[in-house]
């Protein structure tokens, strides 16, 4: 009877432990800060946190500093993760096998990138806020059904399924730059368009 009553009591004890949740608390070690008010305006701020940022992994994101908050690019970014041909400006995007195509030539100095702000963003298929060889191979994998795209946590995108797409392109859409990506014997710039 009494073993009985020991498996069930461990039992117990084990669902309670996967019952529980994650949390981690908001508090912050600084040197100091605080709220100020006047007519017009408020402060509130913390001043000497030796640790502030952003790190994530496939499953969490951890934003470090007591007022993280949007950084990088404005919201409603506008552009669809894994539409590298994004600087064809062809309406909807989407992610199809000439995306695979334009990256490679890219990689080849044959394709100009769209750069939204500094970074290549709708290229950058895994997620990593780089865009090399990988991109390729995860633009494979999602054709094959094997992978879902991701996207640079440093440049959240205005649209993250077709669902989500405007009727018609926004105004001065795809909004990027497109650099010479290289100059020619003589220093001129090339556009890396197809020649």
């Amino acid at each position: 009877m009494s073993r009985i009553i020991i498996i069930l009591a461990l039992l117990i004890f084990v669902s309670l432990g996967y019952a529980q949740t994650c949390q981690v608390d908001w508090y912050v070690i600084g040197s100091g800060g605080g709220h100020t008010v006047s007519g017009s305006h408020q402060i509130d701020g913390t001043i000497g946190q030796p640790i502030v940022g952003q790190t994530s992994s496939d499953n969490h994101i951890v934003e470090a500093g007591f007022w993280v908050g949007p950084g990088g690019p404005p919201p409603g970014y506008e552009y669809f993760p894994g539409d590298a041909n994004m600087p064809n400006g062809i309406w909807p995007p989407a992610v199809i096998g000439a995306d695979v195509t334009y990256l490679v030539n890219y990689f080849r100095a044959l394709n100009d990138p769209c750069l939204l702000g500094d970074f290549y963003a709708s290229a950058d298929a895994n997620g990593d806020c780089l865009v090399i060889g990988s991109d390729v191979t995860k633009l494979v994998t999602y054709f094959r059904g094997l992978t879902s795209l991701r996207y640079c946590i440093d440049y959240e995108p205005a649209w993250h399924d077709p669902s989500e797409l405007p009727p018609s392109a926004p105004s001065g859409w795809p909004n990027c730059e497109t650099p010479p990506l290289s100059s020619d014997k003589n220093g001129n710039p090339v556009t890396g368009k197809a020649r």
